[in-house]
Order: C-alpha cells, then structure tokens, then sequence
C-alpha cells in the first residue's frame, strides 16, 4: 500500500506539473502551480523504501509530466503513437534513473542511523539542508540531460513554466533555463520540508519579543541554511531581473519584414498550389496596408515546408507553377527578397535530402539555403537512413517515406534595411579610401545590412545550435516552422516559449514566422512585440529592431550551470564510496542481531 502511495504522489506531482506549464487551459502556462507541483515527487522519494521505488516514482513523474504536456505528440503523422509512446517511455527511463539518484542521500542516512543509532546531522551531507540543495541541483541535471543530444528533448520542463512571469526569466542570460529550474525546485524542497517535517525537529521558531528586540538574529535562527541561500538568490535573480526590463535597449537597425501565416497543414496537402497562392494573396494585402502607410517592406517571410518541389531541380517547375501567378513572376513583382521553408537535395544518389530555408533575392534567383541541424529523431531523423536498403525497407513495408539528412553548415544572409535615426552613434568613424571623395557615402549614408540566420523549427530548442548562429554573427534569428499538424494551441505555444528563451539567452530579437501560429515577433526580453492569431490566415507586418550585439555570460559559457552541478555530483559519489569502503567493518542490520543472539546463548 505504500508503495502504491508513492507512485500516486508522484503522478499528482505529474499532473501539477503539466497544468503550471503551457496548456489548453492556461494557453501561457500557471507559474503559480510550478511552486507546488515538485513537493508531493519529493515527498515520495524521501519516503521511499528501497531503490526500486524510487526509479518507479521517478519514471512514473517524468513519464506522466510528458503525456500530459505533450499529448498532441500523438498527431504526428506517421510516427503518432510510436513518437508519443516511445517518447514518454524514453522519459520515464531517464526520470527513473534519476528518482534511484535522488534517493541515495535518503536511503544512505537510514542506513546509517539504523546502524550506527547516531544522527547525520553533524556531518554536512547528512543534514536537510544537504537534501534540499541536492534535490535542486539533481532535478536540473536531470533537465538537462532529457534536453541534450541527439535525442534531447526541452518540452515538458519546469523553466517553461516560468513565461509569465519576466522579471525573474531574465537571468536565462546568465545560468540559461537551467537557473530558473533550480531556483524553482530548491522552493518547492525547502516548501516541502517546512511542510512534511513534524514541528519538534523543526529550528525553534523566534518569539515575538525577542524578534521584536533583536530581529536581525532571530531571522538568522528561524531561516535554515539552504533558506538563506535561496532567498539570497531569488533576491539577486528580481534585481537583475528588474534592470533588464528597465534597461534602455536603443536599436541599431530596422528591418520591416511581413511573415506569412496561411494556415495549412503541408503533411495533408498533395500539392504546394493552394498554399502558395494563399501566401501570395496575404503577402499582397499586407504591401499595400504598407504602401498606404507610407512604408516600404525589406523582406518577406514564408513558413516552414511551403515549397513541395525540392530545389536546385524545381527552378523550371516554379517558373510556370502556379499558373494562375508562377512563383518566379510573383518574387519579381513584389522586388523584395522571399524566405521561404522548403527542400533542397544534397545528394541525390545517396538520398541526402535537407529540410531547408531557401533565401530568393529580389529578382527570384536562389542565393544559397540553410539545411535544418538538429533534427527531430525517430522522425525527421530515422537511424540507416542514408543506407538504400534500409530506405527501400522503410517505404515498402512501413510506408515511412519521410526523414532528412542534416545541415552540414550554419548560413547567414545579409537583407538590406535601414538604419534607426535615432540610434546611438559608435564612437569610432572609418573612411573608405577606395572610392574618390566625391562618390564616397559616409556610414550614415550606406543602406545597412541586417545579418540573419534562419534556425527551423526544432532549430530554437538547442544551444548546439543557437548558440553558434550568434557566435558567428546573426544580427536577428528568423525561425520558421510548422506546428499546424499537432492542432492544438498548446503545442504552438510552449513551441514559442522555448524559443523565446534564445531571445533572453542571446539578448537577440527572434522574428517566428509559422504555418498556422505562433507566429510573433521577440524582444531580447522576451517580450512579444507582435503576434498573430492562431489557427487563421494571417500576415503580419513589422519594423523589427535590431540592436547592438551583446555578448551574455550564457552566449560565452553555454550550461555551465548543469556542468558544475554534474562535477560537484561526481565528487559527492566518490566521496560517499570512499566513506563506504572505510566503514565496512559497520556489520549489516542481520549480523547485528545474530551476533546479539549468540551471545545470549553463551551467557546461558
């Protein structure tokens, strides 16, 4: 029965989990619910009898937190009940072999205090407060490893809870999500311990009349250690926080750019014909609002997979489709550079395909391509794949014909914008001795270039690869995807949460640009500064700001926060094995009262 208790508490932690992050009843997420949500999972590991249980509670958490947060996984084409099942079950393993992790502090202090009838409390790593810091620290380990690699996953994560509330978000450009994370679990450890520990083995609480006369000490006597700690770095988190939001960020450039929203689902649609003529009407209507206006448009933006024909062999096919208005005539027309979601072969022989942005000047010619890196596994990316064999398996007995190769090479694409009049000038000025006085344009003069980079889909989860695509110069990120094939607005939304995250990190403005929503545009606050609506034709038209590039503590040292929590983990299991092996002489619980029997019977 008590096992069954455990297990229970740890899907209940599940389920208060799946409600704080992005859902369909709180499209933005109910932060409120993450302070809670992890007490009941470390309340049953804490009570946890052996280590069996404690890998089934934490399966059981990890597991039921990633069917409830990402159901809709199960409307992924072919893959849906493998994605959504395998997923869950990969999660679960993970989580499992974290929740045997968690418990060791636990199981080793009973041990101890059953053997030895002493208390752990005089040594460090016996004490609550060691529980608590341990159980933060490990759960955002865990985070991260579920987030990481080839078949890292970030949904379904405490952080992404967090979007509400800004102020404290902002520290993401320091400690990456993985500081949000430990912050909140070190509450809901330090909660859960205020709550589930029996008042006489609490600190004395300070009367009022000695609170009154000396206040500074009794709130040293009635805060433990980890308390102070957290309190410490909550309070530096709402500082930081607050000078972030508050900080004056003057931008640089503007590049006024319309994202197409034509709401269509590629995977069910046989054809790129009515999906491109429906861009070409909003993309239309949108010029002329900014016509009207008196505004000029710098670049256009289409969706992922918005192009069916695979290029460098569909130039002729796109020259006469559609024939009611042919791609080719359409770029031409509106002369404006198009970024578009498409195909690109790489190497046809060995079947090498690239899901890819394909960047079109003004004048319809194809200037080069970005092929998606990080591909999402066990669909985007299938293992043999580039083996013919396993391709003809794969498409005559499981009638799977989809799967990408790769990008091999991060790309970046310099759009003409122009610059913000009000700008802060640099302190320096250069003179281009190559061309004579009289035709030479001083730097106020120059129509600038915005240098971006064009991340898909999957693309804005991953440090591997955002971080690269600023390290190498992107100006602004412009993200297109396709989220129309999970239907529902919870899938859109935390997709958009995630990558709202890579603003912060990166302190870069994030432009979305998707099939059927979240399309918006992201300050490097994480502010939404324009949206669309989800689920409806839409074109939405900005002036996007592009501000100084700033290097962050998180763009220069990545995750260091998890790195440093998985070194001092490692020195803490080898200074417990060593402490082990030099107290193997403690006899076991069995031979305590064997021994005790055999005495007697001498005695007598």
């Amino acid at each position: 029965m008590g096992a069954i208790l455990q297990v229970f508490y740890s899907a209940f932690s599940a389920a208060l989990l799946s409600l704080a992050i992005p859902n369909e009843i709180f499209y933005l997420g109910f932060p409120l619910a993450s302070l809670i949500a992890l007490i009941p999972f470390y309340y049953a590991l804490k009570n946890c009898r052996n280590y069996k249980l404690a890998f089934l509670c934490g399966f059981t958490q990890t597991c039921v937190t990633h069917i409830l947060s990402s159901f809709w996984l199960a409307n992924f084409m072919d893959f849906a009940a493998f994605t959504l099942g395998a997923s869950a079950f990969g999660t679960g393993v993970i989580g499992g072999i974290f929740g045997v992790i968690l418990f060791l502090p636990y199981n080793s202090s009973k041990k101890q205090n059953r053997l030895l009838d002493s208390s752990l409390e005089q040594n460090f790593s016996g004490t609550r407060d060691f529980k608590v810091l341990y159980f933060a620290a490990l759960y955002t380990l865990y985070e991260w490893v579920k987030s990481t690699g080839y078949l890292g996953y970030p949904w379904g994560t405490v952080s992404s809870a967090l979007y509400r509330w800004s102020v404290l978000t902002q520290i993401a450009s320091i400690t990456g999500t993985y500081g949000l994370t430990f912050l909140v679990a070190l509450f809901n450890a330090i909660l859960g311990e205020r709550i589930l520990v029996p008042s006489a083995t609490r600190q004395t609480n300070p009367r009022l009349e000695d609170f009154l006369a000396r206040p500074a000490a009794s709130l040293r006597m009635y805060f433990r250690p980890s308390e102070k700690v957290f309190i410490l770095l909550f309070s530096l988190a709402i500082v930081y926080g607050t000078w972030q939001i508050l900080k004056p960020r003057v931008p640089q450039k503007y590049l006024t750019t319309i994202m197409v929203q034509q709401n269509s689902d590629p995977w069910h649609e046989k054809s790129d014909h009515d999906s491109i003529l429906r861009s070409q009407r909003l993309t239309l209507e949108k010029l002329q609002e900014l016509q009207l206006a008196g505004k000029q448009a710098d670049l256009v933006v289409w969706s992922e997979g918005c192009l069916h024909k695979a290029y460098p062999y569909s130039f002729n096919h796109y020259r006469i489709y559609p024939g009611e208005k042919p791609l080719t005539d359409f770029i031409k027309e509106i002369d404006l550079p198009l970024l578009a979601g498409g195909r690109f072969i790489k190497n046809p022989q060995k079947g090498e395909v690239n899901n890819a942005a394909l960047m079109f000047d003004s004048k319809s010619n194809m200037r080069g391509y970005y092929g998606k890196n990080h591909l999402v596994p066990f669909a985007e990316a299938l293992p043999g794949r580039e083996f013919p064999a396993v391709r003809k398996f794969l498409k005559e007995k499981l009638r799977i014909s989809a799967g990408w190769t790769p990008g091999d090479q991060y790309v970046f694409f310099d759009v003409p914008g122009k610059w913000n009049q009000n700008r802060l000038l640099p302190p320096a000025k250069y003179i281009d001795l190559s061309n004579s006085y009289s035709t030479q344009l001083s730097q106020e003069e120059k129509a600038p270039t915005v240098r971006i980079s064009t991340p898909i889909c999957f693309d804005d989860a991953f440090p591997d690869v955002m971080g690269k695509l600023f390290k190498y110069g992107s100006e602004l990120f412009v993200n297109i995807t396709d989220d129309s094939w999970s239907l529902k607005k919870s899938s859109e939304i935390q997709h958009f949460v995630i990558a709202s995250f890579a603003s912060i990190e990166y302190r870069t403005t994030m432009l979305r640009s998707s099939n059927s929503g979240y399309s918006c545009v992201i300050s490097p606050t994480g502010k939404v500064l324009a949206d669309s609506p989800l689920f409806e034709e839409y074109a939405l038209s900005y002036d996007i700001p592009v501000y100084q590039r700033e290097t962050t503590v998180y763009a220069r040292l990545g995750n260091w926060l998890p790195l440093i929590i998985l070194f001092l983990f490692t020195i803490y299991c080898v200074t417990e094995y060593f402490s082990f092996e030099e107290s193997d002489y403690i006899p076991s619980e069995r031979k305590i009262k064997k021994h005790k029997k055999t005495n007697s019977k001498h005695k007598k």
